[in-house]
C-alpha cells in the first residue's frame, strides 16, 4: 500500500513537471501591426470589442484610441468587460507596442509624442527617464505621428469594426500632452478627449497658450474633456497645470462641451493609471443607473 501511495505521488508530480509553461494573452483582444509611410514603421494596434459584439449586425459603436498602448490598453480591456453594466458598450483601441522594454519603448514613443522640438526636454528625458543611457533623443514627430493615427490608423479601424463616427482620444503622461495638442489643433474630430498627468509644463506651457489662441480665434468645442494628475506628482509641475487648463475650457462656455477635472489623492504620476482606468470610462460612457451595491441586503440598515 505505502509503494502504490508512493506511486501516485511520483505520477502526480511528473505530470506537475511536464506541464508547458503557455503565454498569458488578453482573452478578447486581437492586435494587428499597421505599416506607417508617415512614420516608418509599424503601428500596434490591439482591439477590444464589447460584449455582445456582432461584425454582421448593423448596430455601431463609439471608438477610444488609448495612445498607451504599451500599459493602459489591458487595463482598459479588462475594466471596460467588468464595467458592462455601468457604461455603454465601447470598441477599444490600443496604440504602441507591448512587446518591447520600457527603455526602448521611451526611445521609440518619445519623439513621436512631441509636437515641437525642445532641445531642453531631449536632454531632461535622457537624465531621467534612461538615468543617463548614452543615447540621443529628438522630440518633434507629433504631427506626422498625428496623421498617422488619423490617416492609416483609424481608417484601418472604421474599415473592420462596426464604428459610429463617436472617437476618443486618451493619454497618459506624455501622450497626454499630445493630445491635448490635438484637442486644439483638430477639434472636432474627436468627441472625447482624455488629459492625464500631462507635462503641459513643457515648452513653456505651450498647451496653455494654445488654448488662449483657440479661444481668441473664436472656434468652439463640443463633446467630452477628462483632465486629471496626481497627488504625488507635485503640485506646480502638473496639480496646478492641470487645474489651470480645466479652469481656463470651463470659463469659455463653449456651447455642448462638458469638463471635469480630477486630482487622485495619494497617487504617484504611475499609480494613478489604475485609478483613472474606470473614471475616465464612466465619464465618457457612463449610463444613467443605480451604481450602489448591495441593496436590500439585512446587513444593509
Amino acid at each position: 500500500m505505502k509503494k502504490l501511495v508512493a506511486l501516485l505521488f511520483a505520477l502526480v508530480a511528473l505530470q506537475a513537471t511536464a506541464q508547458t509553461a503557455q503565454p498569458a494573452t488578453l482573452h478578447g483582444a486581437v492586435a494587428y501591426d499597421i505599416s506607417s509611410k508617415f512614420i516608418k514603421s509599424n503601428i500596434r494596434v490591439s482591439v477590444s470589442v464589447p460584449m455582445g459584439y456582432d461584425p454582421n449586425a448593423d448596430k455601431k459603436y463609439p471608438v477610444l484610441y488609448v495612445l498607451d498602448g504599451f500599459y493602459s490598453f489591458p487595463l482598459m480591456h479588462e475594466m471596460h468587460k467588468m464595467m458592462a453594466g455601468e457604461i455603454e458598450p465601447a470598441i477599444i483601441v490600443g496604440i504602441g507596442d507591448d512587446r518591447i522594454s520600457l527603455p526602448e519603448w521611451i526611445i521609440q514613443r518619445y519623439p513621436i509624442l512631441s509636437f515641437d522640438n525642445v532641445a531642453y526636454e531631449d536632454s531632461f528625458q535622457v537624465a531621467m527617464a534612461l538615468r543617463g543611457a548614452p543615447v540621443k533623443l529628438h522630440s518633434g514627430d507629433g504631427a506626422l505621428y498625428y496623421d498617422a493615427i488619423k490617416k492609416e490608423v483609424i481608417p484601418f479601424i472604421e474599415a473592420n469594426y462596426k464604428t459610429s463616427t463617436d472617437r476618443g482620444l486618451t493619454g497618459h503622461s506624455l501622450s497626454s500632452l499630445f493630445a491635448s495638442h490635438v484637442l486644439f489643433k483638430d477639434p472636432g474630430y474627436f468627441s472625447k478627449i482624455g488629459i492625464n498627468s500631462a507635462p503641459l509644463f513643457v515648452n513653456d506651457d505651450e498647451t496653455l497658450r494654445l488654448e488662449k489662441a483657440f479661444f481668441a480665434s473664436r472656434k468652439t468645442l463640443q463633446g467630452k474633456i477628462f483632465i486629471s494628475a496626481s497627488s504625488l506628482e507635485g503640485k506646480n509641475l502638473f496639480e496646478k497645470r492641470a487645474l489651470n487648463l480645466a479652469n481656463a475650457l470651463k470659463s469659455r462656455n463653449y456651447p455642448g462641451l462638458t469638463v471635469t477635472h480630477h486630482v487622485f489623492q495619494d497617487e504617484s504620476h504611475v499609480s494613478e493609471i489604475g485609478a483613472l482606468t474606470g473614471k475616465i470610462l464612466y465619464f465618457f460612457y457612463g449610463l444613467p443607473v443605480d451604481r450602489t451595491l448591495g441593496k436590500g441586503h439585512k446587513a444593509d440598515k
